[in-house]
């Protein structure tokens, strides 16, 4: 029978995994960019979420200021994205510059038991997944693989023609801020449960890694499911045999994973 420690660890991973479709979907939009700077964004709503916890009412979460920091940084970078790669560009420095920033300053006010809820935001061990975490975890991802399969065709649209789909009478803008809107949740929410390091990792390196298996869509969405979940369970594996951090661990296994996928891709384009 499993350890309760390490089953809850195999549940988040496999949830997390559920929310990776969306990143594919943000890489074919060319936005995969943006997850790294979501990811950023937590922490500093994370810092500032803690300090209001701690000094101004006990009872406030501080999650909520991390889905708004998160959100709106989605939503304001790919506005600025449109205004050309000068604009982006400026938007992705400036948007890391004060998330670390707030990150910093805010956690240097707080006592040394309030850190530790702040940094685990930037690296957290899935053997110690809450059961808070992991209902939040499993709701967000299921929720944006339901939204995935709901709006495919509408997203796929936009992803390759948004000026076709708005003559089309599709509203382009509504559900290309929607993609947006639930790639920042997901973050937010996989952050929360997992930290930066391996919202990171599984939401981008499977997702990039089946961009070199496939060109077909629906492959695409399958393959960076598996990738991700073949990363979690060996990386947990890995971390146990050889008794070292499970994140960092599935982070190994990832990158490991994409350089042999990389590679093959390279060795049968010659």
């Amino acid at each position: 029978m499993l350890d309760p420690f390490v089953l809850k660890a195999i549940l988040g991973l496999l949830f997390a995994s559920l929310s990776v479709p969306i990143s594919v979907i943000m890489l074919l939009r060319g936005s995969l960019y943006i997850t790294p700077e979501i990811s950023h964004a937590a922490l500093g709503g994370a810092a500032i979420g803690v300090l209001i916890q701690t000094f101004i009412s006990s009872e406030f979460d501080p999650f909520l200021l991390v889905l708004a920091f998160c959100v709106a940084t989605s939503i304001l970078v790919s506005y600025m994205g449109k205004g050309g790669q000068q604009s982006l560009g400026m938007m992705l420095s400036v948007s890391l510059a004060i998330s670390v920033t707030v990150y910093a300053v805010a956690r240097s006010y707080l006592p040394a038991d309030k850190r530790v809820l702040v940094d685990g935001y930037l690296i957290s061990d899935p053997l110690l997944l809450s059961e808070a975490s992991l209902l939040s975890l499993a709701a967000a991802s299921a929720a944006a693989a339901v939204a995935t399969i709901m709006f495919y065709r509408e997203f796929i649209y936009i992803c390759f023609d948004m000026e076709t789909a708005e003559a089309l009478g599709l509203k382009a803008r509504f559900y290309d801020l929607l993609i947006f809107s639930i790639s920042a949740v997901t973050v937010a929410v996989v952050t929360r449960a997992l930290g930066v390091l391996l919202s990171v990792t599984l939401l981008i390196i499977p997702a990039a890694a089946s961009r070199l298996l496939t060109q077909n869509i629906g492959r695409m969405l399958a393959a960076s499911f598996i990738i991700a979940v073949l990363s979690g369970l060996a990386g947990i594996i890995l971390s146990l045999f050889l008794n070292i951090p499970t994140s960092g661990a599935i982070a190994l296994v990832s990158i490991m994973l994409f350089s042999a996928i990389y590679i093959h891709h390279a060795l049968s384009s010659l």
